[in-house]
């Protein structure tokens, strides 16, 4: 096989396309991939509940990183594998930003991702949810009270803050990004993801590989946003989409075309199943 041995595949903006689905190119891609000995990671901000549908529908074998690198899931595993949840403490300081905002708050505890106002965001979230296959279909849950749920709950993963008023938004966005403790992403436009200090992408994937034993230079990573960053510059061939971030593709060691054509199913033919693979830089 190619010098390439692990993928690593942000999903939304990245391996899933506009319409929230995988391209069958990517998907036949992938089955190729895994067929010449890669190892393939779906590597996202989401919740494993949101990660299981996909991982699931690509056959994957490999554990998943899930909420920007908090945690590491085996599916054929009850627990995470690997975790490092927020405090209580930091997450009743991140609620009361929220509140003092009037933000939207998404909290993502053990087995479920809560939310207290059904937006734009998680009606589009809870209806993909409700058209899943029962085996795999997410937790998704409306609660009333988020810091009330946060006291009961055993794990708190991660949180996203939203504003649709781009000042209050950013305001406190810098606010976050002031507290030591947690690290803050801008993962969309209109949305933050806080969980706990040291908790990227990069670490983790690079984590994920050490175990298998698997070097930086054999590693691919693929984003389009900002929470992709520390993946794409930690491994070997860091990848941005033709959709990215001008932040991600500055960083980035390759541009290829949008999550809407078949720029993965080319990636993975010149880096890992491709005839001259072997030579590929």
């Amino acid at each position: 096989m190619g010098s390439k041995k692990l993928i690593a595949f942000d999903l939304d903006g990245t391996l899933l396309n506009s319409k929230g689905t995988i391209l069958e190119s990517s998907k036949q891609a992938i089955r190729e991939a895994r067929a010449h000995g890669a190892k393939v990671v779906l590597a996202t901000g989401r919740h494993h509940v949101a990660v299981r549908p996909y991982h699931y529908e690509l056959g994957l074998d490999t554990p998943a990183i899930c909420c920007n690198g908090a945690y590491i899931m085996d599916f054929s595993q009850p627990e995470p594998v690997y975790s490092n949840p927020l405090s209580k403490d930091q997450a009743r300081r991140i609620i009361k930003i929220a509140r003092d905002r009037d933000m939207h708050i998404l909290m993502y505890v053990e087995d479920a991702m809560t939310y207290e106002v059904l937006n734009p965001h998680m009606e589009r979230l809870s209806n993909w949810a409700k058209a899943q296959p029962e085996i795999v279909r997410p937790n998704i849950k409306q609660i009333d009270d988020a810091l009330a749920v946060m006291e009961s709950a055993s794990t708190i993963h991660k949180f996203v803050l939203s504003h649709t008023d781009q000042e209050q938004f950013l305001s406190a966005y810098q606010h976050i990004q002031t507290m030591t403790d947690v690290s803050c992403e801008r993962s969309w436009v209109d949305r933050i993801d806080i969980a706990n200090s040291g908790n990227t992408k990069g670490s983790t994937l690079l984590r994920l590989a050490e175990r298998w034993g698997i070097e930086r230079e054999n590693i691919i990573a693929v984003g389009d946003n900002d929470n992709d960053i520390s993946m794409v510059r930690m491994a070997g061939l860091g990848v941005a989409m033709g959709n990215c971030s001008e932040t991600l593709k500055s960083v980035a060691d390759e541009f290829i075309g949008s999550n809407d054509d078949d720029s993965i199913a080319s990636l993975i033919e010149k880096y890992v199943t491709g005839a001259d693979c072997t030579t590929a830089a």
